[in-house]
């Protein structure tokens, strides 16, 4: 499974580095992705951040390919092997379990001083904005969040589409075209569910009025306080 999962990488890579996503009229490799497998659009972003990490990590590449390596530590070490010694985090990585591997790793990242400078711009620069186009009836809305607090975001939405709390495009079955557009509008129905949960005193409320300040995104967020 390890092996067949890079070789799937590797392809993935190949096809970004073509551009072989633009024929079907999609923005990156990524989006191309989450629709062709079904993906969600965090999953699919990861995997191509990962096959394209991977070009400059021969070591890891090789474990890898032996399928010595699962997809999910080789996830994790392509976040902090580039400006670390590959061989040893390879050694440690052999040994350690999957979530010990993301533990370190992510231990890594917090201590590294870009990445505490580039945590606190990026949640300085967090906002929402409406746009409320009223001749065609919508509403357009623009979040931008640290990554940690939007990868929540997009597992939210994964869990409310998961539980059937979104349609499933229906309306684009006789267009083959346009099923890009219907896993978006499952996206945003699904965005919608969660609303309506919130504001309605479900779990959703409930959990966001009792949550722990200890997420990720919360801890990222104090480091940048603190750098300041």
């Amino acid at each position: 499974m390890n092996a067949e999962t890079y070789r799937m990488l590797a392809l993935v890579r190949d096809f970004d580095d073509r551009f072989g996503f633009a024929k079907w009229g999609f923005p990156s490799c990524a989006d191309w992705l989450a629709w062709r497998c079904g993906l969600s659009l965090s999953a699919a972003r990861e995997k191509v951040r990962t096959a394209q990490a991977l070009r400059s990590l021969p070591a890891i590449s090789a474990a890898f390919a032996d399928g010595r390596l699962s997809y999910s530590k080789v996830r994790a070490l392509t976040r902090v092997a580039a400006n670390h010694d590959e061989d040893l985090l390879l050694a440690y990585a052999l040994d350690a379990s999957a979530s010990q591997v993301e533990e370190r790793c992510r231990q890594i990242r917090n201590v590294e001083p870009e990445s505490v400078e580039a945590a606190r711009r990026a949640w300085e620069r967090r906002s929402l904005t409406l746009f409320r186009d009223r001749a065609r009836g919508v509403v357009r809305i623009t979040i931008e969040l640290p990554e940690a607090d939007g990868e929540l975001v997009g597992r939210a939405i994964e869990s409310a589409v998961a539980a059937g709390d979104a349609a499933f495009g229906a309306e684009f079955a006789s267009n083959p075209e346009r099923s890009a557009d219907a896993w978006r509008a499952q996206q945003a129905d699904a965005l919608v569910a969660i609303v309506k949960c919130y504001l309605g005193g479900g779990d959703v409320g409930r959990a966001g009025a009792n949550a722990n300040p200890s997420t990720e995104g919360d801890a990222a967020a104090e480091s940048a306080l603190r750098a300041t």
